[in-house]
């Protein structure tokens, strides 16, 4: 059993309706509790998909918590930063000092729903 106490999975899915009309201005105490400013570029840089990549995004980091979560780690949404290399493929950086995992995130997403698998192994 110690093998599993060395890694963490997760997974979520999320309805792309409760990211859809989100406004960066109006709702920036909402977005900046959940979402870094990097995250927030990238995702309103896709104009009529915002909604779809926020939704992945947000699914991404409860997968995160979830798999951290499994070996007793917490963390909170702002403290997670996904963001894609250059052929898009997500990147995750944790940001505290105290956490040392690796973290592999698989996103996708279609026109209603984002789904998200983590997984979390220490380094």
């Amino acid at each position: 059993m110690e093998m599993f106490e060395n890694f963490g999975i997760g997974v979520d899915i999320e309805t792309v309706n409760r990211f859809r009309k989100l406004n960066r201005v109006k709702d920036v105490i909402f977005l900046e509790k959940i979402f870094t400013k990097n995250e927030l570029d990238y995702c309103f840089s896709k104009k009529d998909n915002a909604g779809q990549h926020l939704t992945a995004r947000f699914a991404g980091k409860e997968a995160i918590i979830k798999a951290l979560s499994s070996i007793n780690e917490i963390i909170v949404h702002q403290k997670i930063e996904i963001i894609n290399n250059k052929i898009g493929v997500p990147i995750v950086k944790l940001k505290s000092s105290r956490i040392n995992f690796k973290i592999k995130l698989s996103l996708s997403h279609c026109e209603d729903k984002a789904i998200a698998f983590a997984i979390a192994i220490k380094a």
